[in-house]
Formats: C-alpha cells, structure tokens, sequence
C-alpha cells in the first residue's frame, strides 16, 4: 500500500474518515463541478462514502485516492493547506480511473499537473500491467490540458447518453477517454459505458 507521496510543492496522503470535512468542502463547492452540477456532493454522508471507496481501493490494490496538502506556503495559501484530492482508483474492471479535484483557491498554479502525474506514477507503479485511464469532458479545457501534459494519449471523444447510463443529468455530453496505452475494446467499450 503506498504511503505519503511527495512533490516539489505537495504532499499527497491516502485519504481517510478524518479528511471528511475538508474532503466535503472541495466536492461540495459548486465551483468545482461547473461542467456537472448534478454530481456535487450535497451531504457529508456523499463526501465520507467517496473517502471509503478510495480506503477500498488502497486495500484491495495497493493506491486509490490522496489528500493533497501543501507542503510550503505558496501564492497566500498556508504550509499544510488542504488542497483536494487526487489519484487513481481501480474500476469494476482491470483499469485505473486517474482523477482529482481542487479547491478553486488552489486553481492556476499547476497543482493539479504536479499531483496527477505522481498519481500517474504510483498507478503504474503499483500495478504495471493495468492500463491508466481518465474520462473528461470535452468542454474542460482545463482537465483535458493536465491529461495532455502528462503525456496520456486521446483514446476515444464522442457525444455519449449520460441516459444509457442511468445518470439523470444532461444526455449527448462530448466527452473524451485518456489512456497511457492503447486499450483493447473490451476495456474501452468499458470506460466509455462510465460516461
């Protein structure tokens, strides 16, 4: 099971039940789910589940998702500032899920690029034979320009029925599929069922 990591500015750490308030301030900050509302966490029930899941995943496959904290001072944001949340989780089938969220106190400073790509890292790392995806939609300029600049190649974009799903929010979304290896089409026929 990986524990902390570290980045010239951050300090990544498994998550657990105690990150449940300044988990739940990110992902229940309308700012941070701008291109998809209806997946704000409105309860810290929602924000407790998620940090279970990931405590799931550093059990069962050795990494899942990390508080980022800050390891310095930076740009008026304190030593020791929870930032959010990155890493990679495994999906219900053999493929990593890589992700994060800041809080948009931390945007602009390139902390999601420094975070992902050790969550990058410690997936392939941890598990080499696993491919590493990432789902974004397309009109996240942001997200799409953290994928890029970690080298994960556009596997699959496309308008995708949030409906087929069963997720109630907008239908024919555009949406993109990362990877950093070519998947076979039973895996990515997967990623792309996610939405």
């Amino acid at each position: 099971m990986t524990d902390e990591l570290r980045t010239e500015r951050l300090l990544l750490r498994p998550l657990t039940l105690d990150h449940v308030d300044d988990y739940y301030r990110v992902y229940g900050d309308p700012r941070t789910w701008e291109h998809q509302p209806r997946h704000r966490h409105t309860t810290r029930g929602e924000s407790a589940r998620a940090i279970e899941r990931s405590m799931e995943s550093h059990r069962a496959y050795g990494f899942g998702h990390c508080a980022v904290v800050l390891r310095e001072p930076v740009a008026g944001l304190a030593a020791g500032s929870f930032l959010g949340s990155a890493g990679a989780a495994m999906l219900r089938f053999d493929a990593w899920n890589l992700g994060y969220r800041f809080a948009p106190e931390a945007w602009g400073h390139g902390f999601a690029t420094e975070a992902a790509a050790v969550a990058l890292a410690t997936a392939r790392s941890t598990r080499p034979d696993t491919p590493v995806t990432a789902r974004v939609l397309a009109r996240n300029r942001a997200s799409v320009r953290v994928l890029e600049r970690l080298g994960l190649e556009r596997v699959w974009s496309g308008a995708s029925s949030a409906a087929h799903a069963g997720r109630d929010d907008t239908t024919h979304l555009e949406r993109m599929v990362f990877a950093d290896r070519a998947l076979d089409d039973a895996t990515l026929d997967a990623v792309i069922a996610l939405g």
